[in-house]
This record gives C-alpha cells, sequence and structure tokens, in this order.
C-alpha cells in the first residue's frame, strides 16, 4: 500500500472520529440543556421507563375495545349455552334500552379497577373509564332532548353508538395518552446529584436531589419487572415523597341548608343523595399502606438497573461524610509523602 493511500485512509479515519466526537458533544449540550446542569456538572447516564414499564395501562385499553367487541356480537342463547354465553345475551338484550348492559360492565370495570388499588388506579384512569361508561346513554339522552324541542339533531353530532368503532376510538385514545405520558419521562445521574424530568404539560418539570442528601437507596421490583427485564430504584430522602396511604375519601351524605328553597326540598335532597352515593359506589377505593414510587421521583421500571444501581451506591458513598473522610485521608497521606 502506497503512502498517499495510507494518508487518505488516515484523514478518513480522523474526520469520521472528529464526525464522532462532535456529535457526542452535541447530544450532551443538548442534555445538558434539557436538564438544566451547572457548568461544572457532568452526565454520567441518563436512563428512560422501559418500554414495558406501563403494560397495565396498555391492558386497560385492551379491555376497554374487548368490551365494545362483545357488545357488537349478536349473541343467541340456547339451553345447553355456558353461563358466559347466557350472560352476555342478556347484557345485549338489555344495552337495547340506553345501552344499560355496557354502562354497567364498564362501570363494573371501573369500580374493580379501583378498588385494586394497583398501578392503573388512579384518579384519571377511572375517570376516562366512567367518561366511556356513559358516552352512549349521553347520546341517547342527547336524543331525547332533540325530540322535545322538534329538532332533526341533537347537539352532539352523532346519530348511533357504534361499538367496534367506538371501541376502536377509545382503546387508541387511552394507549396514545398512556405512551405520551410514559415518554415524557427522563432521568439522569450527574457527579452531583439525580434528576428526574418529565417533559409532558409544563416543560422541564421535574426534581433534583444531591447525593448528600439521599438517606437511602432500594429497589422495588415486581413480577412484571422480573417477566420484563426491568425494576424501580427509589432514592429515599427522608421526606416521605411517594410513600404514603393510597385511598381516595369520599362523602355520600346530603349536604344541609338552613333555606327553604327549591334545591333543598326533599325530592332535591333526595336526587342528590342518590347520585352521590352511585358517584362514591364507583369511585370506592379500599385503603391500604404501601410504598408509592412515582415515575416523577424515582428511576420508574427501567432496564439495566443493576448497572444503575451501582452507580448510584458508588456516587452516594462518595459524597457521604464517610466517603469524604477518606478522600481528605488519602490527599493527606499523598502530602506527606
Amino acid at each position: 500500500m502506497s503512502d498517499e493511500e495510507l494518508s487518505s485512509e488516515t484523514a478518513e479515519e480522523t474526520s469520521s472520529e472528529g464526525t464522532e466526537i462532535k456529535t457526542i458533544s452535541k447530544i450532551n449540550n443538548a442534555l445538558k440543556d434539557k436538564f438544566r446542569l451547572t457548568q461544572d456538572e457532568e452526565i454520567l447516564k441518563d436512563i428512560k421507563p422501559s418500554i414495558f414499564a406501563f403494560v397495565p395501562m396498555y391492558l386497560i385499553a385492551i379491555t376497554i375495545f374487548a368490551v365494545h367487541w362483545l357488545f357488537s356480537v349478536n349473541w343467541t342463547s340456547n339451553d345447553d349455552d355456558n353461563m358466559f354465553v347466557k350472560l352476555m345475551f342478556e347484557l345485549v338484550n338489555i344495552s337495547k334500552i340506553g345501552e344499560i348492559g355496557f354502562v354497567i360492565i364498564m362501570l363494573g370495570i371501573a369500580w374493580f379497577n379501583r378498588m385494586m388499588n394497583g398501578s392503573t388506579s388512579g384518579k384519571w384512569t377511572t375517570i376516562f373509564l366512567i367518561i366511556v361508561a356513559l358516552t352512549p346513554p349521553t347520546l341517547r339522552l342527547d336524543d331525547v332532548i332533540a325530540w322535545f324541542m322538534d329538532k332533526e339533531s341533537g347537539f352532539i353530532p352523532l346519530d348511533s353508538y357504534n361499538m367496534i368503532i367506538a371501541g376502536l376510538f377509545w382503546s387508541i385514545l387511552f394507549a396514545s395518552m398512556t405512551l405520551l405520558y410514559q415518554r415524557s419521562f427522563h432521568y439522569a445521574i450527574t457527579n452531583h446529584r439525580v434528576v428526574f424530568m418529565q417533559h409532558l404539560i409544563l416543560p422541564g418539570d421535574g426534581r433534583r436531589i444531591l447525593f448528600d442528601n439521599i438517606n437511602e437507596i432500594r429497589t422495588q421490583r415486581t413480577f412484571l419487572g422480573a417477566l420484563f427485564g426491568y425494576n424501580t430504584i427509589i432514592c429515599d430522602t427522608g421526606s416521605q415523597l411517594g410513600i404514603g396511604e393510597d385511598s381516595m375519601s369520599v362523602s355520600v351524605g346530603a349536604s344541609g341548608g338552613g333555606d327553604n328553597s327549591e334545591a333543598t326540598t326533599l325530592e332535591g335532597q333526595v336526587t342528590k343523595s342518590i347520585f352521590k352515593k352511585m358517584f362514591a359506589f364507583i369511585t370506592y377505593q379500599r385503603s391500604r399502606k404501601i410504598d408509592l414510587p412515582d415515575p416523577r421521583f424515582s428511576f420508574f421500571c427501567i432496564t439495566n438497573w443493576k448497572s444503575i444501581e451501582q452507580l448510584l451506591n458508588e456516587m452516594h458513598q462518595r459524597h457521604s461524610q464517610s466517603g469524604i473522610l477518606n478522600e481528605l485521608k488519602d490527599q493527606i497521606a499523598e502530602s506527606q509523602d
């Protein structure tokens, strides 16, 4: 090989290395701007939640579509059919009047999901399921209002509730919202602190914790985490953030009043009490004391969690009092030598 060919290959390798260095530098600068780091702060590792972190939420989306599909099937019942077929036959027949059967099943799912008190039992999931359940009777009520007002169509531009189309719409909407929520989290470990960021509604919303403020680093693994290879790492600062009693307090009593207005009549109080009790029953949630890892304040469902935990332990030890004393001891020993 000639000297010219060697020099050209060397120039190509140098240019490619220079391009890679520039690309890495741009990425690091972008991450520094995103996490709003100080000038002497360097990113040692940046992490995002696993793609399987919110599997239970995606199962809720599949459940929504499955319920819609079940009520789109023309069920027939015979004496030799099993209990499920007979039940679906009765529910579909009831659904011919205001989709009552569909409403019962969806509200039942919302209630059961709330009572499970798991990762999908949040208030936004419950509200979403209630909205899905009450959409068909709302459309029927809109048609009734239009009939009383002698209008050809109601205020809502939908004549009927197509189960398949509606099921696809609600399930895709819920899955898209979950994906957007999942992709909003980004975590970083620097040489000074850990950073938890969320770019959703408010860009750059997050929390920063110095290593010397961390009391304990612990992991929390679930069955799904063991199955899909992820784990949650919690940096405990002693503030009890993310640890609490996951419950919902409701009031089902009618509010008292001293006036004799129409709103405080016996009929009004009975109606109000019925709606309050129905809402309280649907949104009731059993209370239990559990460790609640919040995706905003923990390394939530991350892969390669062993290396992340080791890095956190090393940085935590280095910034602890014992670590600082050891460094001072080594510096004094070196100066004496």
